[in-house]
Formats: structure tokens, sequence, C-alpha cells
């Protein structure tokens, strides 16, 4: 059953996205500490060793585009170096999609869009996007976005077949056994990435290496300055341009926006209490403005723990055109949080935890195999393997390792029973990473661009409001908020939200200081 409208915002998350459930902690085998992995949300400052960006190293002139038609729009392939540090060294090849601005004579220039992930294909994004944002935008604009390095079309990282048996393992361990499955489970897939791609590749997928591509991407666009529209953890590529690049910045909007100067520990638990949030407000609006016949009985969340400890004793079986396939607790919880990125996902959410109730688990199967990319032939898109291979190589670096994970782990089940420990051991990989990290946490310093617009959502569950408050104070941003719940918020389709984010991507006028909508 697909999400209602504005289901594609679950790109970005991720993100946000595909984008949630995962902050972890990772050896760092070059000094034998460890670091974090995850949504994006933990990655922050380049380490003391990172490499120069383009602007003080000397990166080679970007070429010039071919665009020819393909599905949609525009396609097209850009070179960027695989070490930005090596700029005329071996590359890598961007994959790019273009929508032309539907009036050109009233064209301003190219407005860039990342969905978030890390590791989102931006190109899906659009095609999926194009028709929901505003129509200022597609009139005045050039929309353009690309898969990142390592994911996509854009040299994805290949970790091999094996993302069954890991999604297979309980990510909400309890015992000594589900630690040791749910570790073992982690340890293969990384070794698989590392087989699969090589250290090479893996080492230079990191977030600083995407900033460096995006602005080789604006040169070779022609655009002397960046207009740019980023979700979830694409706010922090944006924010990280805005430090990298500031003179060659004309306008960015950052919604559901990522803080890096979260430690690890902090997001894992910030970010699990905005699931745990939105699963009690869904639970809240059972009978009332949701239909939940799972929770006849009167006690919605009496109800859900039931559903859920009844899965997690025995799995349910679903018919599949594979054949019987399980919905475990690892791909319950998933579709879960698949559906609470967006408010218009509760009453299919209801359905498919009516239908678990009665043993009947194909719907939230059909949750999570969307949200992890998941074919009816048993294959995989790269948004998850990008993602933690992203994440992974971004770090920060958190003592402990494996041992780390489940310290950080039992906090987060602590301040989030449902989502806490999921949302720490998805990232499980990274504590058996083949490479170190490159960025420590930290705030983003931007005191040289011009103001940007950073977008909250009151109760978003993948980036908590703080989030964006926290990066707002950082860049000197200029904060909207949104008043209400889901992931990232433009556009909205109101007279509030819409209009000032319009605006300043059109003319560079900023919202009014203090704007809240909703």
């Amino acid at each position: 059953m697909p999400f209602a409208r504005r289901g594609w915002r679950r790109i970005g998350a991720a993100a946000a996205l595909l984008l949630a459930l995962s902050v972890g902690v990772a050896c760092d085998p070059g000094s034998g500490g460890s670091r974090g992995a995850g949504l994006g949300s933990d990655t922050g400052r380049p380490a003391a060793d990172a490499p120069p960006s383009p602007s003080t190293g000397g990166a080679a002139p970007a070429p010039s585009l071919r665009w020819s038609r393909c599905e949609g729009g525009e396609c097209a392939r850009l070179a960027v170096p695989l070490d930005h540090r090596d700029p005329t060294g071996a590359s890598l090849r961007l994959a790019l999609f273009r929508v032309a601005a539907r009036h050109p004579g009233d064209r301003i220039g190219a407005l860039l869009l990342n969905p978030g992930g890390p590791g989102g294909s931006g190109i899906d994004f659009l095609r999926q996007a194009v028709h929901e944002l505003p129509g200022e935008l597609r009139d005045r604009f050039d929309l353009v976005a690309w898969d990142p390095r390592g994911a996509g079309r854009s040299d994805p990282v290949d970790c091999g077949p094996g993302l069954d048996a890991y999604f297979a393992v309980d990510t909400s361990p309890e015992t000594e056994a589900e630690w040791d499955a749910a570790e073992g489970a982690a340890r293969s897939f990384a070794d698989a990435c590392r087989d699969g791609s090589g250290t090479t590749l893996l080492s230079h997928v990191d977030t600083l290496s995407t900033v460096r591509d995006m602005d080789l991407i604006r040169a070779a666009l022609g655009e002397p300055k960046l207009t740019y529209l980023g979700y979830s953890y694409g706010t922090l590529l944006g924010a990280f341009y805005a430090q990298e690049f500031p003179q060659r910045v004309r306008a960015l909007v950052l919604d559901g926006a990522v803080d890096p100067s979260v430690p690890p520990e902090r997001t894992a638990v910030q970010q699990a209490q905005g699931f745990e949030q939105n699963l009690r407000a869904f639970l809240a609006a059972c009978g009332r403005d949701v239909r939940c016949a799972f929770a006849r009985g009167g006690d919605p969340l009496a109800a859900y723990d039931r559903i859920m400890r009844a899965v997690d004793r025995e799995p349910l079986k679903v018919a599949t055109s594979e054949g019987v396939r399980l919905l475990g607790p690892s791909e319950a919880d998933m579709g879960v949080a698949a559906a609470l990125y967006s408010r218009d996902s509760w009453p299919y959410l209801a359905q498919a935890l009516d239908a678990a109730a009665r043993g009947d688990g194909s719907v939230l199967l059909d949750f999570f195999d969307q949200y992890v990319e998941r074919r009816p032939d048993g294959t995989y898109g790269t948004q998850w393997t990008s993602f933690i291979s992203i994440s992974c190589v971004d770090g920060p670096a958190v003592p402990g390792g494996a041992a780390g994970f489940r310290r950080i782990a039992e906090a987060a089940a602590a301040a989030a029973p449902h989502f806490g420990r999921a949302n720490v051991v998805l990232g499980l990989p990274c504590a058996f990473w083949s490479v170190p990290p490159v960025l420590t946490t930290g705030p983003v310093d931007a005191p040289d661009a011009p103001t940007v617009v950073v977008i909250g959502t009151s109760r978003d569950p993948a980036t908590p409001l703080v989030w964006s408050e926290g990066l707002a104070r950082q860049l000197g941003a200029r904060l909207v908020v949104h008043d209400g719940e889901g992931h990232t918020a433009f556009p909205q389709g109101d007279r509030c939200l819409d209009p000032a984010v319009i605006s300043y991507l059109v003319s560079t006028e900023l919202p009014r200081a203090g704007l809240r909508c909703g």
C-alpha cells in the first residue's frame, strides 16, 4: 500500500533518512578508538588531517556538462576527483538530472536539490517530487539533482547480497545471544562492503568530499553562486558548503536540519525520542482522527505493545512472489518508523497494525520494503549500503567500539523504549568498518556566508526541532518553524511557509524573524 501525499519525503531522511534509525559507534582501525554512524546526524567538523577544499587546494576546473534527454528531463555525467587532494588522479562519475525552467525568459538560474540520506538518490527524488514543488520554482529555476558519490548511479558502494541476513537479526537486542547475533551480522555486512568496494572507494564517500563535488557541480552548471534546497542530511551538506565556500553562496534552504555539534550519545537519544513522540501522537489519535481497529480495547499503547511483543516472539509468515518471508522485530520496527515520517501515513499505519494483530504482516513488510528499497526479486537499491558507508566514514570517534554501542543503546532505550535500541544498533556495522573516519563532532562556522534559511518542524521524528535551532544559531541563519508532525516541511501548500521560502529562493529576501507557521 503506497504512502499518502508527500510520501516522497521519506527518501530524505532517510534518510532521513531511509534515513532514520541508525546512530552507531565503530572501531577506528587507525587509532584503536571508535566512531559513530547514522542518519547523517552525528557528522561534524573536518578532522585535522582532512583534505583541503578546492578553494584552497587548487582543484581542476569543472568541465561543461553534456545533457541528453532521459526519463522526466535531462541527464548528464560529471567527472570529479576520487580524492580532492589529487584533482588530476582517479575520478568518479556523478550522475546528474535536470528539469529545465518552464519559463526560460524569467529564468534565475539552477536550483540544486538533495533529499538527504546520507546517500539518497537525488535523481529519483526529483523525478518523484517535481510536480509537488511550487510552480514559481519550476517556472524560474532549472531544477537539478544528483546521486552523491558512492550512491545510486554515481559509482555506488557494493556490499553484496547480504542485506536480508543483516535485517533478519533482532535490532533491539536484550539478551547476550541477541547481541552476539547482531554483532555477527554487522561484522559480516562490513566485511562484504570492504570486499565488494575496496577501501579506496570506501575512504572517499565522506560528506566533505560530496560538499566539494557540489562546488564542482555549481561550476559546471555555470552558476557563479549556489542556490540550494537540502532536506534532512542534505542540510548538513548545505551547512558545510557555507563553511567551505562562503563567497559562493546565493541562497540555501536547509529543511529538517541536522546539528553537527551534538555528540553521538545525545544524537541517538534525541532522535529516538522524536520517533517515540510521534508514535505516541499516532496512538493518541487512534479512535479520534485515525481509525485504529487494533485498539478496540481502548488502550492503543497496550495494543501496540502486544502486537510488537508477539512479532518478537514469533515472526509473522508473509506469502510473497518469492515465497514465504518473515516479518520479524527489525522489519516491524522499521515499517512503523517509515509511516511515522508523515501524518498523512497514519491511517495506513493503523491498517498495517490491525492486519498484524490478526496475523497478517504483509502491510508492515511492504512499509519496510519501501523504507530500505527492497525489490520484489529480493535485491535492494543502493540507499542502505550508501547510508551506512557514508555514515561510517564520517564518524565521529567515540570510545568503546561494539561495547560503546551497547552503552549508547541502553541509554537510548531508557529514553525511548520503542525505538531507542534499534536507533543505535542499525549502525552497528560501523563498529567493524575497514576505513577510519574523517570527521569529528563540532559546530559549523560560516561567518562570511550570507544569511541562509533553516526550517524546523516542531514534532519532526527524525531531525528534532532542537537540531534546527542549533544549526541556525551556528550559521547565524534565519529560522522558520513549522508547527506540526512529520519529517521536513517545505512545501506545505499553505500561505505562511511556502511564500516565505519561495520569496527567499527567488529574490534572497529573508523571511521575517521569528516566523512560525502551522
